[in-house]
């Protein structure tokens, strides 16, 4: 039996204050109701033109959304990451192929998600799949519990719409789907690349690539800050103690942010243009004004005799 404390999740409200949620498992009750969503959104989806998922494949390829060529990329590429998956788990290469296996195979799923993104996203419009979410929130809506009254969050469905985006909301539905469909809260950690690449420590716990010394680095070995921006030292001192780094570019030049832009630092600060003598060309707001004169105001001389 599960210990109700865990399935107790914690998130924050718009206003950033703390709010605990029990996610109960569903019973019979919810499940009722929970179809009585879908069969309502479906329903509403077919009147509203949404097509069956029968249908939607021959709505894609007419549409040209996906083709004999994509389903062909989308198969060997679920082939290729089943092989390298395979040489990850095998073992018997050297380690710095292994390394390169592991790179090239996160390179990889992120390529696979970009070719079934736009599958998925039509999918989800499909009439089916609008009714799926409908039943997927109408279990969120009747197992989102207050902890401490044990009483629902939401009385009815107006009341779970107008929240439905809060993280908290979002943190007890990520629970739910834990809960009923068996997800794996730690699927990118347990990604065959990943794992590989965290007992030989080649990436941190965040999972960001990091070199023998424990620095953060790209895929390529180039030094980055914690949001990924390439970075330097300026000596070994400063690289040792992590302090004292700049930005630089791909290349390792250092860059600078003028007007909301980057720029290699040297040229930040633009030099004016020269005329045919090399003598600067000013443009008019940078011309220092000439001083004006002050004009003394003649006396009217008296020629009044005395």
């Amino acid at each position: 039996m599960t210990d109700k404390n865990d399935n107790i999740v914690t998130g924050l409200d718009n206003e950033g204050n703390e709010v605990k949620v029990l996610v109960k498992t569903p019973g019979a009750s919810e499940f009722k109701d929970s179809q009585i969503a879908y069969n309502k959104a479906f329903r509403e989806a077919l009147d509203s033109g949404a097509l069956l998922r029968q249908k939607l494949t021959d709505y894609m390829t007419k549409q040209g959304l996906w083709d004999e060529d994509k389903q062909n990329e989308y198969e060997r590429k679920m082939e290729e990451i089943s092989s390298m998956e395979d040489a990850l788990k095998g073992g018997g290469i050297r380690l710095s192929e292994a390394k390169e296996i592991a790179i090239q195979l996160k390179d990889k799923r992120v390529e696979f998600r970009d070719l079934i993104s736009e599958r998925n996203s039509l999918d989800a419009a499909s009439a089916e799949g609008q009714a799926d979410n409908a039943r997927f929130a109408a279990l969120v809506r009747l197992c989102a519990f207050n902890p401490d009254s044990n009483t629902r969050y939401f009385q009815n469905e107006k009341d779970y719409d107008a929240q439905s985006s809060q993280p908290w909301v979002v943190a007890a539905a990520e629970k739910l789907g834990n809960l009923l469909y068996g997800l794996d809260p730690n699927y990118e950690n347990n990604l065959e690349e990943n794992k590989f690449l965290k007992e030989f420590d080649f990436v941190n716990e965040e999972l960001q690539y990091v070199n023998e010394d424990g620095h953060t680095i790209d895929s390529e070995g180039r030094l980055t800050n914690e949001d990924g921006r390439f970075i330097a030292y300026k000596n070994d001192e400063d690289y040792k103690n992590r302090e004292n780094s700049y930005f630089v570019n791909k290349d390792g030049e250092e860059v600078a942010e003028v007007d909301g832009e980057w720029v290699k630092a040297s040229l930040a600060e633009r030099k004016p243009f020269l005329d045919d003598s090399d003598n600067p060309i000013l443009k008019e707001k940078d011309k220092k004004p000439t001083p004006k004169t002050k004009k003394t105001k003649a006396t009217k001389k008296d020629t009044t005799a005395t």
